[in-house]
């Protein structure tokens, strides 16, 4: 029988005698340099196990049958090691992104905890501001109610054909008297002068400031006198600039018809958005838009 086949770079091992040629014969390994292991059969004969251990290596069927073996075994361990790594690894991401979400949290909800505090002092602030807005809106308002009192013995004379801008006095009375039929002297006059450059025709405007409301009041009264005038002399209160704008806005709603008519007296605007209509009293722009909205 012969030999089992060595590997490619393995010589060929010495013919090992059988066991009747001698009783001190032996299986001899390889030629090439590695260690022997010899031992000893029961029938006397010495064998080398490393000898056998590469003929076993080099059978295809040994080894068939060492890989079926060891396979399942080999892939059961390795699939509990790289499970057991995996498993680990996973842990300790999830661990690490667990602690990382915290943190994060964390933070989070310390600026939420600002925000919610920035968001409250900004409330406290807007409602202060709003306290300030509206209290500074009270003394605009009062201060307006202050300026238009300090004009109430004030009228003005419009269309005023000056013959002296240093003697406005002796042109307010002509007109009282002539037009007015209101009897008053230079006496009745506090100060008087033109206000701003004749318009076209030569004419002026006169500001006129009398000794008293009474006076002041009596001219007033009387000015219905002037309505179709050859002169087209007219009389109006001296009014603050606001209420001015007020006129203003009057003026426009009669002109697209929303108001009836508008008018002042000591100082206050009224108006009648019909014929028939209840005299409403007008503090301000937003008063007038609401009984005659600009765009309604």
């Amino acid at each position: 029988m012969s030999s089992p086949p060595l590997p490619e770079d393995t010589p060929a091992p010495e013919t090992t005698p059988s066991a009747s040629d001698s009783d001190t014969s032996t299986m001899t390994a390889p030629s090439h340099q590695l260690p022997q292991i010899n031992v000893q059969t029961d029938s006397g004969t010495n064998i080398d196990l490393i000898y056998v251990i590469i003929s076993l290596l080099n059978n295809p069927v040994f080894t068939n049958v060492i890989v079926s073996v060891l396979t399942p075994v080999l892939t059961q361990s390795l699939s509990v090691g790289i499970k057991d790594t995996v498993d680990t690894a996973i842990r300790e991401t999830l661990k690490s992104l667990e602690d990382k979400i915290e943190a994060q949290s964390a933070r989070i909800d310390k600026n939420e905890q600002g925000l919610a505090a920035l968001s409250e002092e900004n409330d406290d602030l807007r409602s202060k501001l709003k306290a300030a807005e509206s209290k500074l809106e009270e003394f605009d308002c009062q201060l307006e109610e202050l300026e238009q009192y300090g004009r109430r013995n004030t009228l003005r004379f419009h269309n005023v054909a000056v013959t002296d801008s240093d003697n406005t006095d002796a042109d307010v009375v002509k007109i009282c008297k002539e037009k007015l039929g209101v009897e008053i002297s230079a006496d009745d006059i506090c100060r008087s002068h033109p206000v701003g450059r004749p318009n076209r025709h030569d004419k002026s405007q006169v500001i006129c400031r009398f000794r008293n409301w009474k006076i002041k009041n009596r001219i007033y009264r009387q000015k219905k006198l002037l309505k179709g005038d050859s002169c087209r002399i007219f009389i109006t209160e001296d009014l603050t600039r606001y209420r001015q704008r007020i006129i203003e806005e009057a003026n426009k709603a009669k002109r697209a018809g929303k108001v009836f008519s508008y008018w002042t007296n000591d100082g206050r605007i009224f108006t009648k958005t019909s014929e028939r209509g209840s005299k409403l009293l007008i503090h301000s722009i937003d008063d007038l838009h609401y009984y005659a909205p600009p765009n309604g």
